[in-house]
């Protein structure tokens, strides 16, 4: 089984409300996200949560996703890799996506996992443009890092880089949304059509 797991428990401390909650094209940003997920095609979408997890799990009411809250969000992501990786014990490997990049496709979604499945690559690793950032997925191999990991799977991509499968997105993909700043541009993208 290949499982895909979407980071979702982070406090949203610099944006100053719950981002995952802001409306994108009439659905929150949260949902966005995850509906893209689930139409990849992976076996399991496990949505990990955090702050205010009764709210951002409402808007994913419908979606055929597992819901799992990481209590100790406020520790940082390292919490949520470990938290996930505890919550996988039938997957041989997992793609970890964030929750606030909108504009990461369901296609993009599948072909990281096309990648692992064609090229038996251990990792897919994407770059935008010269940027490494996630999507990335795992083979359970790499879970025992990825759970001991204090923030970003950065440390262990670099650690076995001759053992992965590198995809590269489009530069402009590369949009997630941190602050209110942000936020406007997104909502400005979507409304140009970009």
């Amino acid at each position: 089984m290949v499982s895909a797991v979407v980071l979702a428990a982070g406090a949203s401390t610099r944006m100053g409300t719950q981002k995952l909650l802001l409306p994108l094209d009439n659905e929150p940003l949260l949902r966005r996200v995850v509906r893209h997920v689930c139409d990849a095609g992976f076996d399991e979408v496990l949505v990990l949560l955090g702050s205010e997890h009764e709210q951002t799990a409402k808007a994913l009411e419908g979606l055929p996703v597992r819901l799992v809250v990481n209590s100790d969000y406020a520790t940082g992501m390292g919490s949520s890799f470990r938290t996930a990786v505890a919550n996988l014990p039938n997957s041989e490997a997992a793609m970890f996506a964030l929750a606030d990049q909108p504009f990461v496709t369901s296609a993009e979604y599948r072909a990281v996992l096309d990648a692992y499945r064609q090229h038996a690559s251990p990792i897919v690793s994407v770059r935008y443009g010269d940027v490494m950032a996630p999507p990335h997925l795992f083979a359970r191999e790499f879970f025992p890092e990825l759970a001991v990991l204090e923030h970003g799977a950065r440390p262990v991509l670099l650690r076995h880089r001759d053992q992965s499968t590198v995809l590269t997105f489009p530069a402009d993909r590369l949009a997630d949304v941190d602050t209110p700043e942000d936020y406007e541009l997104v909502k400005r993208r979507l409304s140009s059509g970009r």
